[in-house]
C-alpha cells in the first residue's frame, strides 16, 4: 500500500497544470465577405477557418500577440485582410472574432459561476437583430446584428433555447446548461451553435483534447509518459512479489 501511495503522489505531481492557471486564445471567422481564411498567430499558422467556424482554445504566453487573416490559400507574405493586437493577461481567456469585416477581441469570463449556476452570452454574427428565450423567459433582448452580449447568470437545466431574429423564422435549440459551466451561443447565417467555454473555471478545448497554437499547449510529453509507465511497472512487480511471499 505504501508503494501505491508513492506512485499516486508521483502521478499527481506529473499531471498537467490546472487549466485556469494558463492564458488561452481562440479565433473565429464570421465575416461573410470571405468563405474561408487562413489565420496566423504571431506569424504561425493556426489553420484555415470556414465561415462561422470558431476554433478551439490554445494555450499562449501572457503578453502581446498578433492575429492575422489572409485569403485562404494565399502565400504567407501576401497582403493581410485583417489583423488585431491581443494584449493577453495571465490566467485569462480570449476570443478573437472576425465579424462584419473587422476584428474584435473578447475577454472571456471563464471563472466559476456563483452558487452552482451557469453563465451564457450571445455572439450574434447574423444579419438581423434577435431575442433569445429560454423556455418562455427572455434571456437577451434586442441583440443587434454583428454584436456580442455580456454574460447572464442562469439556472442549470435542460429548457430549450429559442432564437428569434427579426423578420425571420425562429430556431429552437435543445440544450442542457450544466452547473458551473460557461457558454457562448454562436448565431450566424449558417448555423446556431452552443459552445461550452469552461467548466468549473477550466477552459474546455474542443473534443476534450487540448491542442495549442504553434506547439504551446500544455500536457504530458513522451518522457513523462515513459517515467510513469516505469513507476507503475515497478509498483506492480513489488506488489506481486509480496503476494507470493505472504500468500
Amino acid at each position: 500500500m505504501r508503494v501505491l501511495a508513492v506512485v499516486l503522489l508521483l502521478l499527481l505531481s506529473a499531471a498537467p497544470a490546472h487549466a485556469a492557471s494558463g492564458t488561452y486564445l481562440r479565433v473565429g471567422h464570421f465575416s461573410t465577405d470571405q468563405a474561408r481564411v487562413d489565420a496566423t498567430l504571431d506569424g504561425v499558422s493556426v489553420g484555415t477557418l470556414d465561415y462561422a467556424q470558431l476554433n478551439d482554445y490554445g494555450r499562449v504566453a501572457a503578453g502581446e500577440h498578433v492575429v492575422e487573416f489572409r485569403t485562404a490559400g494565399a502565400a504567407p507574405g501576401s497582403p493581410v485582410l485583417r489583423s488585431v493586437l491581443v494584449r493577453a493577461e495571465s490566467g485569462k481567456a480570449y476570443t478573437v472574432l472576425d465579424i462584419a469585416s473587422s476584428m474584435k477581441v473578447l475577454e472571456d469570463d471563464v471563472s466559476l459561476p456563483p452558487n452552482g449556476q451557469a453563465r451564457l452570452r450571445v455572439i450574434n454574427a447574423g444579419d438581423a437583430e434577435m431575442d433569445l428565450l429560454r423556455g418562455s423567459v427572455f434571456v437577451h433582448r434586442n441583440v443587434q446584428a454583428n454584436s456580442t452580449t455580456g454574460y447572464v447568470v442562469m439556472l442549470p437545466g435542460s429548457d430549450a433555447l429559442q432564437v428569434l431574429p427579426r423578420g425571420k423564422d425562429s430556431t429552437r435549440l435543445e440544450a442542457t446548461l450544466e452547473p458551473g459551466a460557461v457558454y457562448s451561443l454562436l448565431v450566424s447565417a449558417r448555423r446556431i451553435e452552443l459552445r461550452t467555454d469552461a467548466k468549473g473555471a477550466e477552459v474546455v478545448p474542443g473534443g476534450g483534447q487540448e491542442t495549442g497554437f504553434g506547439g504551446m499547449a500544455g500536457g504530458w510529453d513522451w518522457v513523462t509518459a515513459l517515467v510513469i509507465a516505469l513507476i507503475v511497472g515497478i509498483a506492480m512487480f513489488s506488489v506481486r512479489g509480496r503476494m507470493f511471499r505472504f500468500g
